[in-house]
């Protein structure tokens, strides 16, 4: 069974967002998964469920720096890492980076910039972190509002909204985990 670890010790960021878009993904193409819920806050579309003959397992974990999160990047198969783009951001988002970089087995990780937009702050901040982090892939979750009233109605964009750019743009995200995961669709 593979392993998704989707963490930041900042809250707010958008863990549980990504956790939710990939179960969605992974219930649409077939594939068994548990999703575990550490950061207990409720906020997720899925429940917390358990299956025997998963093939991947999503963990949403808590905004909050804790000595378990060491060892559950060390479980992890693939590492999710969402960020805003906020100077208040960048502190949690090194911590996290310097742990995942500092494991004895190198794991691939994904930093997921999180409501982007075409404000300077998103482009200084890109800058900033190809210039640091230049081996780190990236992805973009553009700030649309469609995320915003797909969780009005209780919905994934994936339902709401499946043409929208958010929806596309986790499309993308999806695709690289399928392919460094090595999953296949309908896959136990």
């Amino acid at each position: 069974m593979k392993t998704i670890l989707v963490c930041n010790q900042k809250g707010g960021v958008g863990k549980t967002l990504c956790c939710d878009l990939l179960c969605d993904h992974l219930l649409k193409d077939g594939i068994r998964h548990n999703m575990v819920d550490l950061d207990q806050q409720l906020g997720s579309l899925h429940e917390a469920q358990q299956c025997e003959d998963a093939a991947v397992t999503v963990v949403d974990t808590p905004g909050a720096l804790l000595e378990d999160t060491k060892i559950w990047m060390e479980s992890a198969d693939l590492i999710i890492i969402p960020t805003l783009m906020g100077t208040r951001d960048i502190p949690a988002l090194e911590r996290m980076i310097d742990i995942a970089m500092s494991l004895e087995e190198k794991k691939p990780i994904l930093i997921i910039l999180n409501r982007w937009n075409h404000y300077n702050i998103s482009k200084s901040f890109m800058e900033w972190f190809e210039g640091k982090y230049p081996e780190l892939r990236t992805a973009v979750l553009s700030d649309c509002t469609a995320f915003n009233q797909a969780a009005a109605c209780g919905e994934s964009i994936l339902e709401y909204a499946p043409r929208s750019k958010g929806a596309q743009q986790f499309a993308q995200i999806y695709g690289f985990v399928k392919t460094e995961l090595n999953l296949k669709e309908g896959w136990r």
